[in-house]
């Protein structure tokens, strides 16, 4: 019986040794999403804040093993790596967007060597100068303001440009915000925690996005023709990307972002699945070696408080901190 269940595992799971991985984070995703929710309508303050963080940590691993889909890390089918991308993609909120074109923009952000966004909301908050104020108010704030409007942007821009994938969308959305509306009514401090959840989530992905490169960004609208970007070798990206670890000392910590912060080693082979990277990392980074790619926790916390409003709004950063300021906007959840 252990046999037969064995075999029937390795012909679903792409890497034998990913098995045991893969079924623990997708039962966290599962358990941890359905039980922190119900941990919401729980009086008890603790127990109500207990359960946001542990939806919102559902959500965060939800997020990274969609990346891990996108990948084509986790299963040999193609086929059952859609369904499962397309049914996680609710967990994190990505249903919002064409998740073929998430796929396709993020694997060129490894190919191209780029930050390729499908928004340019410096430009776009220029001409909103009312908008541009609130933003950076938000922001000073540590609302993430910029990240809430670029998935306003990816509802609204779908119909603004006839995209094929905007009824999808519109269902979509009407579901999800309605539930939310429902939820709201029938009791209030469980759709707050959801909402806390969801704020959560979206900070943690863009804290860990922040330093992982110091790319040039272009501007990929839908409908548009391709950027011109111009062509960079492995030399130029290993120097423009960075491990921003959140411990060295303990990595079972970096579990935490499913150990998308070995970012050097997930660039050096983006067909390594996550459970592999840390090993990985550790052989070709030795410590000895490090300071030049591992960005210390501390440092990554200091320039994210220190820049928050000028990275959002555009601002140039003081002379020869400019690569320091880390970028917003570019998570791979928010492509329209």
């Amino acid at each position: 019986m252990f046999t037969r269940v064995k075999g029937g595992l390795r012909r679903i799971f792409r890497y034998e040794d990913g098995i045991v991985p893969n079924l623990m984070a997708m039962a966290f995703i599962v358990a941890g999403y359905a039980g922190g929710f119900l941990l919401l309508f729980s009086k008890p303050v603790w127990v109500w804040t207990l359960g946001v963080l542990i939806l919102a940590e559902s959500m965060i691993i939800s997020a990274y093993f969609l990346h891990e889909l996108v990948h084509h890390t986790i299963f040999r089918s193609k086929a059952l790596n859609a369904r499962v991308l397309a049914a996680i993609s609710w967990v994190n909120g990505a249903c919002l967007s064409s998740l073929a074109r998430t796929e396709k923009k993020h694997l060129a952000h490894h190919i191209q060597k780029a930050d390729i966004i499908s928004f340019d909301f410096r430009e776009w908050l220029k001409g909103h100068p009312v908008i541009r104020r609130g933003v950076a108010i938000l922001e000073w704030a540590y609302f993430p303001a910029v990240e809430i409007l670029m998935r306003v942007m990816m509802v609204i821009q779908p119909f603004s440009r006839s995209l094929p994938h905007r009824y999808r969308l519109l269902t979509t959305f009407i579901i999800r915000s309605g539930l939310w509306v429902w939820l709201l009514y029938w009791h209030w401090p469980a759709a707050l925690g959801y909402a806390l959840s969801l704020l959560i989530m979206i900070s943690v992905l863009r804290f860990v996005d922040a330093f992982q490169h110091t790319y040039d960004a272009f501007v990929a609208e839908p409908g548009s023709g391709d950027p011109d970007i111009p062509r960079r070798n492995a030399a130029y990206e290993e120097e423009h990307t960075y491990s921003n670890l959140l411990s060295v000392r303990w990595p079972v910590c970096n579990l935490l972002t499913l150990n998308f912060v070995y970012h050097n080693a997930h660039h050096a082979l983006p067909s390594m699945p996550w459970h592999r990277l840390r090993k990985y990392h550790e052989s070709c980074y030795p410590l000895e070696s490090r300071k030049s790619s591992v960005l210390p926790l501390k440092d990554q916390l200091i320039s994210y408080h220190r820049y928050r409003v000028m990275r959002a709004t555009g601002q140039d950063g003081p002379s020869g901190q400019q690569d320091f300021m880390g970028a917003v906007g570019v998570s791979f959840l928010t492509v329209f």
